[in-house]
């Protein structure tokens, strides 16, 4: 047969599976979990899901994600291993975890062939007795135990082990096996095991023991003294870890301790054991408090540590501190089954982690502060911009859910459809109509395809002031927001339309600590801010315009502005300068944009009388 049929087939077959890959959920695990989650993701394909989240996911596939340099930056380094002196995170396990989810969210054949050639270039580098690294070997393997050797081969085995589950590569799998079997051989020979990073070690372990079943990994994983105790976690067993107190600088580091949170979730599920959930029940109170860390951009950290100060200048937000903080909301909404868990993740999504994304697509932020300017990363690899294409991933995952008690719950509003399979030859199609976050209007038609009874649960944000619901041609009525959910119970027919109308008025958080004269503004979940490109003359002459006295009676309706997003919003409105004695009508002009701007300089500012804000509703229950 000639060449030119054998690629053709080649990209046939390629084809057809992907395909197949696309239209099912992601590969079943191989161990039933004894807690059984309240919430089950149904995971969304690109033909089903656009508006603004979707169009964050193109954008960072198509103008990311197929652009960046595999070879300069994540594989040559594996490939020539350069001195230790050179050394640094690489952090391409990340880009193969992002690109498999991505594999099973395009169903493009291209994005699959990048992704699967990623992994064999990767594994060609293994040296014989199964060291993955990218500086040289040592003697007795030594090298594993300097940072940051064992964070990528950690996250490479999360990534194999991922392409397993969403792509159904059995090499992927084999890989992922070979991979953990070294790192249990040679991991515990550490010398100082306390001195390393190991951020994603258990995360790993676990994924891979949920895949094969086998009894090693989750050993490993719950029963390996392991984290950097000197910057980072507390060095201990996985199944012991509870956190007493974040105050710590040497163990207060966010990501981390977020990420063994999800750990212990995960372990939790297979061996249940309620000191798995303390450490998660103090780091959420500590957020969500009145006073407490989280930002109001629904990311934390302040040089990647636990801050109570609200500084919202230089190296705050951390990418991979919003990445895991909303993963581990997920984890914690569909464990518990309260959607409550969604208004920090909507919080977290249209503020802190859609404005560490270039508009224009391309570039990625390590750090996105609320204060003073904002810079994006110099490189495509390391930590941030790996965990950021990770999360943004997962979100199609964070849109719909089956529930335990046999119905449907809608958690992030968002233009979407899917079909979900009842068995018995039964399905339901549910499909969304929103500009979501630009106004709340939310229509969700539901289309079973037969008349048949389950329930729909519905999330009405905190934001919230009231809400109301109409069912096909009936009277709409008020609904309450901030309960765990909104549940209807009835016979679903073809046809049945629900208009959900969630209003959006302005309102002024009061601000904590260092902000603590001052208030944030906000329009449902999005963080509004003063930028520079719209606010040229004014900031020449005020620098600082967090500094300005704004008139809250001067906050009319929001104007389209497209120069963000295609959605995107702004409103104008009048400020006194600082020390103005405010006794005749506010002279100046203000643009406040949406958080996202690139040029946002300025999120908390001085009203008149800031008794008069509102608590944040995500810390007014902390």
């Amino acid at each position: 047969m000639e060449k030119p049929v054998l690629r053709v087939l080649s990209r046939v077959f390629l084809w057809f599976w992907v395909l197949h890959v696309a239209a099912g959920a992601e590969r079943a695990g191989a161990v039933e979990p004894k807690v059984i989650d309240q919430l089950r993701p149904v995971r969304l394909t690109q033909a089903g899901l656009s508006g603004e989240i979707g169009r964050r996911i193109d954008d960072l596939i198509g103008k990311n994600y197929m652009v960046i340099d595999l070879d300069r930056d994540f594989l040559d380094p594996f490939r020539h291993r350069p001195p230790t002196a050179g050394r640094r995170y690489v952090g391409v396990g990340k880009v193969i975890d992002a690109g498999s989810m991505f594999t099973a969210y395009t169903g493009d054949p291209n994005v699959a062939r990048r992704t699967a050639w990623l992994i064999d270039e990767l594994m060609k580098t293994r040296d014989p007795d199964g060291y993955l690294g990218h500086i040289p070997a040592e003697p007795n393997a030594t090298q594993n135990y300097r940072n940051w050797v064992l964070h990528d081969q950690e996250y490479a085995l999360l990534g194999l082990a991922d392409h397993w589950r969403y792509c159904g590569d059995e090499k992927s799998l084999r890989y992922a096996r070979e991979l953990g079997d070294y790192i249990c051989k040679t991991f515990p020979r550490g010398p100082q095991a306390d001195k390393i990073c190991t951020a994603g070690l258990s995360e790993a372990m676990l994924t891979l023991y949920g895949c094969t079943g086998e009894p090693r990994y989750l050993r490993f994983a719950a029963d390996t003294p392991h984290g950097y105790n000197h910057g980072e976690v507390e060095h201990c067993r996985l199944r012991d870890w509870v956190k007493t107190s974040i105050g710590d600088p040497n163990t207060s580091h966010v990501y981390v301790n977020v990420a063994r949170c999800n750990s212990q979730i995960m372990l939790y599920r297979w061996e249940p054991d309620e000191k798995l959930m303390k450490s998660s029940r103090l780091i959420l109170h500590e957020l969500t408090r009145p006073g407490g860390c989280l930002f109001v951009t629904g990311s934390a950290s302040n040089r990647e540590q636990f801050s109570y100060g609200q500084n919202g200048r230089g190296p705050v937000s951390e990418s991979c501190v919003t990445a895991y903080l909303i993963r581990w909301f997920g984890h914690l909404m569909r464990l518990e089954g309260d959607m409550r868990f969604g208004d920090l993740i909507e919080r977290a999504v249209y503020n802190a982690l859609f404005a560490a994304q270039d508009p224009a697509g391309r570039k990625l932020r390590y750090f996105t502060p609320f204060e003073g300017p904002r810079t994006y990363f110099h490189l495509d690899g390391f930590c941030c911009p790996g965990n950021y294409r990770r999360i943004v991933a997962e979100l199609p995952e964070m849109v719909y859910y089956r529930t335990a008690d046999g119905g449907v719950a809608v958690n992030l509003f968002a233009e979407s459809s899917t079909t979900i399979d009842f068995g018995d030859e039964r399905n339901v199609t549910v499909q969304q109509r929103t500009d979501y976050p630009t106004s709340g209007r939310v229509t969700l038609a539901v289309t079973p395809s037969v008349p048949m009874e389950f329930p729909l649960h519905l999330r009405i944000p905190r934001w919230c002031p009231r809400a109301t619901l109409a069912i096909n041609d009936a009277l709409p009525f008020e609904i309450s927001p901030g309960d765990k959910c909104h549940l209807i119970r009835r016979v679903w027919k073809p046809g049945d339309v629900l208009t959900l109308e969630m209003p959006m008025p302005w309102r002024l958080i009061r601000g904590e600590a260092m902000q603590g004269e001052k208030v944030a503004l906000m329009r449902g979940p999005v963080v509004f801010c003063i930028g520079t490109a719209q606010n040229v003359e004014l900031v020449a002459k005020y620098p600082t315009p967090g500094e300005l006295v704004l008139d809250p009676e001067s906050f009319g309706e929001p104007m389209a502005d497209r120069s963000i997003r295609p959605d995107g919003l702004k409103v104008v409105a009048r400020a006194w300068p600082s020390g103005d004695d405010r006794s005749g009508p506010a002279s100046l002009q203000v643009v406040f944009t949406e958080f996202v701007d690139p040029s946002g300089i300025a999120t908390y500012f001085r009203v008149p009388d800031p008794s008069k804000a509102v608590e944040d509703e995500l810390k007014s229950q902390g």
